[in-house]
Formats: C-alpha cells, structure tokens, sequence
C-alpha cells in the first residue's frame, strides 16, 4: 500500500492555488461575455442606423426608435448568454435559479429594495451635480419625449419591462450565478461592480452599483432571479412614470415635485416596515454566510479569503479589458460645461 507523505499545508497551498486560477479563468470568460454584452448593444445600433440611414437612433422616428431599443436589449443580452452557454458547458437551468419565493418574503424585499433605490438616486444626483463643479456634466441623455399612447406604452416596455428580464438575465442570472460557487458575498459584490460600470456614465455608475447589490444580495437570499427582476422593473417603471409626467407636462412643477417627493416617502416608510418585518421573521435574515458544502465543487469555497478571491477577480485579461472599455466609455460621456 502506498501512502501520502505530502504534508497537508503542501496540499491546501495546491488547492489554493486552483481556486484562485478557477477564479481568473471563470471571471475572465465573464470579463469577455461582458464585453459581449455591451459590444453587441454598439454593433446593433450602428447596424440599425446603417439600414435607416441615420447617424444615431436618436435621430429616427420615436416608435421606431422604441422598437429598435426593444430588440436591442434583448439581442444583447441573450445571444451572448447563450453562446456563453454553449461554450462553457455550463448548465442555464443550475446557474440561473427561479425558485419559489413565498408572497409575504417577496413584497417586503421588494419594498426594502425600492427603499433602497430612493436613496441611491439620491446619491446619483449628488455625483452629478458635484461633477459640475469641475465643469462637467453628463452627455448622456436618460429622458425621452413621449405624448401618444403608443409611445408612451412602447417608452415603458423598452425602458422598464425588457431591461429587466434582459439585464437580470445577464448579470444577476449568468455574472453572479456562474461566481456563486466561490461564495455569495463574492459573487454579489463582483457582479454589482461590473453592472455599475457597465452603465458608463457618471449619473447612472454609484445608483446601478448600489441597486446591484440589492438585486444580488435578494436572489442570493431566496435563491431565485425573480425578486431582482419585479425590483428592477418597479424601479424603472418609477422613473418611466416620473419622465412621462415632467415631459407631458401634466402637472405643474410644484405638483409634481410633491408627488416626487410623496413617493420617495412612501417607499422608504414601506421599506422600513419591511425591514423590521424580514428582521423580526428571522433576525440573521441580512447576513449572508459563504457555507461548505463537502464533497462538491464549493468545498473549496473558505480556501481564499474574500480579498484573495477580489484580487484573482481583478486581476485576469477579460476583466481587466472590460473594465478598461467601461471607464473609456465613461469618460468619453462626460463633456464640458
């Protein structure tokens, strides 16, 4: 019979080591498929501005427009999904989870998360007008002009329905899924990072950071990407609504800064309650735990420290390219005052 004489410390430095290779490996494909995401957002609107004969889509009809930006999100999001798919041999069924979540669980982390989202907006609005400071501003125009029913109805789908199955599919459903297996609190706050700065402009980058957290922390919680998905839509189905008022002017400014204000309150009262409800049910209900499971693949999950594992996430081609491409996209957004 033959023994192992290799020292155990010998043997967790190997394993170690292959996690933190498993790291870069896995978060590099990621890097790349993000970069695919965004790619194919770019390669379709030039496409579809070829085909109209238009230097942006800003610049066709607003229905058509709104049609366009329809199969542009989807197509972006889901055709490099599925070759991401095909190529890693993952399974989408085990990397994306829709498990039950049960009514009462739901609403109150739905609510906790618009609560949230107040308070991001919040603080996206105090970046931007402290950039102005420095004689910057935003050239990214996150508004639109609608009056007739049919716009109004194809502004909502485009802005709030179909980015919120397409986005969540993308990065709470393949980003984070795929990391979850190198711990939860690595996985939500990596695929928060790349959602943020996917958005490449400065107004948008600290609010999306912040809501990608909630999104990942709410289905790493109940283990399903259903309650990002209602989050993501109620949130940007609020600002739809919001811009349709100020841009119809419905309501007089005054007016309407009352309902912006009375929303924002009932939201975060709701949240509250929220809070204290999910607290009361289970008071460790806003932790989240790395658990081992042996015998598996997570078996190696407490090997890194959460720092380690950061540091092999940063540190591959696919992010680091990505990464890079996001900032330039930023920059490039701001202009001068």
């Amino acid at each position: 019979m033959i023994y192992n004489t290799t020292p155990n410390f010998n043997r967790q430095n190997y394993l170690r080591f292959c996690q933190e290779r498993a790291i870069k490996k896995t978060s590099s494909g990621l890097g790349f498929l993000a970069f695919a995401y965004l790619a194919s957002m770019y390669a379709t609107s030039i496409a579809f501005g070829v085909i109209f004969g238009a230097t942006s889509l800003t610049s066709i009809d607003t229905v058509t427009t709104f049609y366009l930006e329809i199969f542009i999100s989807v197509f972006s999001a889901f055709i490099p999904g599925l070759f991401y798919f095909l190529f890693s041999g993952r399974s989408m069924s085990e990397t994306i989870k829709t498990n039950y979540v049960r009514q009462k669980e739901l609403w109150a982390l739905v609510f906790v998360g618009m609560a949230v989202a107040m308070v991001a907006n919040t603080v996206s609005d105090m970046v931007q007008t402290n950039f102005s400071f420095f004689g910057l501003q935003n050239s990214v125009s996150m508004s639109e002009n609608v009056s007739s029913p049919l716009e109004i109805v194809l502004y909502i789908i485009s802005t709030a329905i179909v980015p919120a199955f397409a986005e969540e599919f993308a990065f709470r459903g393949i980003f984070m899924g795929t990391l979850r297996k190198f711990g939860d609190t690595f996985a939500i706050i990596t695929s928060a990072i790349v959602f943020g700065a996917m958005h490449g402009n400065i107004a948008q980058i600290p609010f999306a950071f912040i809501l990608g957290l909630v999104f990942a922390y709410v289905d790493c919680k109940t283990n399903s990407i259903i309650p990002s998905i209602i989050i993501h839509f109620i949130n940007n189905f609020y600002a739809v609504m919001l811009d349709i008022l100020q841009s119809t002017e419905m309501f007089s400014d005054r007016i309407f800064m009352m309902i912006y204000f009375i929303l924002i309150a009932v939201f975060c009262i709701l949240g509250l309650i929220s809070f204290f409800y999910l607290i009361k049910k289970d008071k460790n209900f806003f932790r989240i735990a790395d658990k081992t499971i042996q015998n598996s693949e997570s078996e190696t999950t407490i090997l890194l420290t959460l720092k380690e594992k950061m540091k092999a996430f940063f540190i591959n081609p696919g992010v680091i390219f990505v990464l890079s491409v996001f900032i330039i996209e930023t920059v490039i957004s701001l202009e001068v005052i």
